[in-house]
């Protein structure tokens, strides 16, 4: 006949008395999951060796049961359960074997990516707004009189625009222009733009006295 576990006799003794988990947990004051954990043999839920055996000892005492008798069968019961366990160290890794078709795939998967990159930067740098420096004038400008010299930088590529007209670029991306201004305030627009690109505008507000 088949010895009966320690979990099986807590479980018989305390159906026997016609007790349920619940009451027990709130005679003893242990949780019903470390109740119900010790009836299972459930050792991977129980806490450490010496507050299990504090639990057997109460949950014994509770059933009016053999505690060295109940320990005995918790000792067996623990060491196959240590015994069944497999130490972390001797535990099966897994081997990756790294095969020429696995290099041609890394290698293949690492190329699309560099020309997805590529291309994201080509795309980029197509419509991005080419770069606009204005050396001259200065913001917010006070003047006597009624002209003014333009002087700016920008891509040799970009085409530059004062107030709606297109303005020379040297082989550098520099650009010169006069400009003829009223009395009063005067808005000055000037704009730098590529091929299929945005617009890159900067104003300047010259107060001609």
């Amino acid at each position: 006949m088949k010895e009966e576990t320690l979990g099986e006799v807590f479980k018989r003794y305390r159906k026997a008395e016609g007790k349920k988990i619940e009451r027990i947990e709130d005679e003893l004051k242990i949780s019903k999951r470390m109740l119900l954990a010790l009836e299972n043999n459930d050792f991977k839920s129980l806490p450490n060796d010496l507050y299990t055996k504090n639990i057997i000892k109460t949950y014994a005492k509770y059933l009016d049961l053999d505690y060295n008798k109940l320990l005995n069968l918790y000792e067996k019961k623990r060491q196959q359960f240590e015994q069944g366990k497999e130490p972390e160290q001797n535990k099966e890794k897994v081997k990756v074997y790294i095969t020429p078709k696995i290099i041609k795939i890394v290698l293949i998967s690492l190329l699309i990516i560099a020309l997805l990159v590529y291309l994201g930067f080509q795309i980029e740098k197509i419509f991005k707004a080419p770069q606009l420096i204005i050396l001259q004038p200065e913001k917010n400008e006070i003047i006597s009189q009624n002209f003014i010299e333009i002087k700016g930088k920008t891509e040799k590529e970009a085409s530059v625009f004062i107030n709606g007209k297109e303005i020379f670029l040297d082989s550098n991306g520099e650009f010169k222009a006069s400009l003829d201004l009223q009395k009063g305030l005067n808005l000055i627009k000037i704009s730098a733009v590529k091929k299929h690109s945005r617009e890159n505008t900067i104003f300047r507000e010259i107060l001609v006295q």
